[in-house]
């Protein structure tokens, strides 16, 4: 005869549950920020949002279609086949390509983001963020939506480039701590810029900006460069 096994006692039925939460089913619903894409009417950088209303996070399979979907400024597909990870890195183990990083962008980073997550349980610190689509309100009022993705850092032979995020990373590297980072490997197409150590970086601020793309960028070879805004990304 088979025994019929009792409910685990931590096992609720659902009106049980939203009777002890004290709430109803429209209420809960409410309750988490449940993201409805239907009202979004821009794709704008996560800095553009003055309010945040919701915060998904990006599945692997979204994730690598953002990434595969970029194109470098002459066409060219450099991430089709490439393979992602996501890990802890010590920025120190990077190079850069740019020649910059700008003042008044990592200030901004440093007082701004934490804020803008901050009605959200989920980690605000450079450090700890993963990759989220977030929706909420841009400069101007309107509803609307921001992908904030990990520094994106690109693996050539033995080296380990920073393609996107170099702010991030410097802020990270300054504290001594590590970061997530989104590795991609087997990547079709030459970095556009030269590699270079920490220690030729210069911090400047955005008023001493050069004008020529060149000036910004070691050894830069335009057409390789990679054209994260064609997605929204902008890290």
């Amino acid at each position: 005869m088979k025994t019929v096994q009792s409910k685990p006692e931590w096992e609720i039925e659902k009106s049980e549950f939203l009777r002890r939460l004290g709430c109803g089913e429209a209420d809960f619903q409410k309750l988490l920020y449940l993201p409805d894409i239907r009202v979004v009417k821009r794709v704008v950088p996560l800095r553009h949002l003055k309010a945040v209303d919701s915060i998904l996070p990006i599945t692997r399979d979204m994730l690598f279609g953002l990434v595969s979907r970029i194109a470098t400024v002459s066409g060219e597909k450099p991430f089709l086949d490439s393979q992602l990870q996501l890990c802890k890195m010590d920025p120190n183990h990077l190079k850069i390509g740019q020649r910059f990083v700008y003042r008044e962008n990592y200030q901004s980073l440093l007082e701004e983001l934490p804020d803008l997550f901050g009605k959200f349980v989920v980690g605000t610190g450079l450090n700890d963020l993963g990759a989220y689509f977030v929706f909420g309100e841009d400069l101007d009022g309107l509803p609307a939506l921001a992908c904030y993705i990990p520094p994106l850092i690109e693996q050539h032979g033995p080296e380990l480039i920073i393609m996107d995020g170099i702010h991030r990373d410097f802020i990270v590297k300054q504290t001594g701590a590590a970061i997530n980072a989104i590795i991609i490997r087997n990547v079709s197409v030459p970095f556009p810029c030269g590699m270079h150590p920490w220690s030729d970086i210069r911090v400047i601020g955005l008023a001493d900006k050069p004008k020529d793309i060149n000036e910004r960028y070691f050894e830069l070879k335009k057409e390789l460069f990679r054209d994260l805004k064609y997605l929204g990304i902008d890290g």
